[in-house]
């Protein structure tokens, strides 16, 4: 998927430069011309893409495969719900908790990760540790690891201190962060997911929340790592990640354990297939790694491969005229380029799932280019903002 995002991205970046140098001819009527790319959003999706958005009508699901979770929860990377069980039931979540507080420290410390401050007594906790001691020099990348891989309760206590100030002023961010997110059913109290009183959530929050954090990539980074070790003040932390997942499923990206004897169980799991992302989510599970890849495997399955075709009906770019004055008179009546799209590609979507396709072109190009001439690019975009398919699009 990033590799997919990034040649996107290299390609827009190069048509912004060359439409940068290029005349203006006259834009077609259906896309939007201005000192850059033109884009233009295709207006059956775009329309389709709203709708969905703004609906809050909760749809029934199924339950998805037979597991021993208390709760379940089954979703597309882009926050399409396929399955659930009691699946917004509140309940305990132990460490998986952790996913909030190692997001909001990635988040809240961009651009001073690797910025050394000092802890203090906070780090004093019960469960386990990555193994700060009180006045160790840490920095915020290194508490996200601890996090993620080791699940240290003194990793997000420190982190939490850091940025909140204190344990409430760090659960205040926490429940905000909960907000925009659209957990409906979540209250955070620890930064760590030790029990509390009145803190929980439930497994469609926490998928949701998996979806989130997925869009950033540090985030993802550390979550797919089996092993970590950074040296900070003189200190070497060696950390390792529990998550069998990362070994017994392939394109396992992780995510987070979670264990306490009120909570039971706990793991929340996500996987890549075919540029795909699929969430699950299992709260008090005797058997939660056989759940998970069940889980993920039905979700796999429920998707179904479209072909994306690009819009281009009628869509022209004009053709320029050369400098010389004499040969600009011949091409004074040039017809304007007429377009397709390069590469046949598919996506695998989740029923009901909308794309929204939008087209950014070059202004116009010189006169004389061969067929097959690159004039743009088409992406097509899930409700996350993340490109899931693209293609060239060149001249006939």
């Amino acid at each position: 998927m990033q590799k997919v995002r990034f040649a996107a991205l290299a390609l827009l970046g190069a048509a912004a430069i060359w439409a940068g140098v290029c005349c203006f001819g006259n834009a077609p009527a259906n896309v939007r011309q201005d000192s850059g790319p033109i884009s233009a959003e295709h207006p059956g999706l775009a329309v389709a893409a709203e709708a969905a958005v703004e609906t809050d009508v909760e749809e029934a699901v199924p339950e998805g495969p037979a597991t021993r979770a208390g709760s379940v929860c089954v979703m597309t990377g882009d926050g399409v719900q396929l399955a659930g069980k009691a699946d917004t039931e509140f309940v305990s979540i132990a460490s998986t908790t952790k996913i909030m507080t190692a997001l909001l420290t990635l988040e809240l410390g961009k651009g001073q990760l690797d910025e050394p401050f000092n802890v203090g007594d906070e780090v004093k906790v019960e469960g386990s540790a990555l193994g700060i001691k009180p006045g160790a020099e840490v920095t915020l990348r290194l508490l996200a690891w601890g996090m993620l891989l080791s699940s240290g309760n003194d990793a997000a206590a420190a982190a939490a201190m850091r940025l909140g100030g204190s344990f409430e002023g760090f659960a205040a961010l926490m429940n905000e962060r909960a907000k925009e997110i659209g957990m409906k059913n979540t209250v955070f109290v620890t930064p760590s997911g030790l029990d509390a009183e009145n803190q929980g959530s439930c497994a469609k929050d926490l998928a949701l929340l998996a979806c989130e954090a997925l869009q950033n990539p540090d985030f993802r980074d550390i979550c797919e790592e089996t092993n970590g070790h950074m040296t900070v003040g003189g200190v070497e932390y060696w950390m390792t990640n529990h998550n069998r997942l990362l070994k017994e499923y392939d394109g396992c990206i992780g995510i987070k354990t979670g264990f306490t004897d009120s909570a039971g169980r706990c793991l929340v799991s996500a996987a890549e297939k075919d540029g795909a992302v699929m969430v699950s989510v299992v709260l008090h599970d005797p058997d939660d790694w056989t759940d998970s890849k069940t889980l993920l495997d039905w979700g796999f399955s429920q998707l179904q491969t479209k072909e994306l075709v690009c819009h281009l009906s009628g869509t022209t770019i004009p053709a320029t005229p050369a400098e010389d004055t004499e040969k600009a008179e011949q091409d004074s009546s040039l017809s304007p380029y007429t377009l397709r799209q390069r590469q046949q590609v598919s996506v695998s979507l989740a029923p009901g799932e909308q794309l929204t396709e939008v087209v950014s072109l070059l202004p116009s190009l010189p006169a004389g280019m061969p067929a097959g001439t690159t004039a743009g690019i088409v992406k097509w975009i899930d409700s996350n903002g993340t490109v899931r398919q693209w293609s060239a699009i060149e001249t006939e």
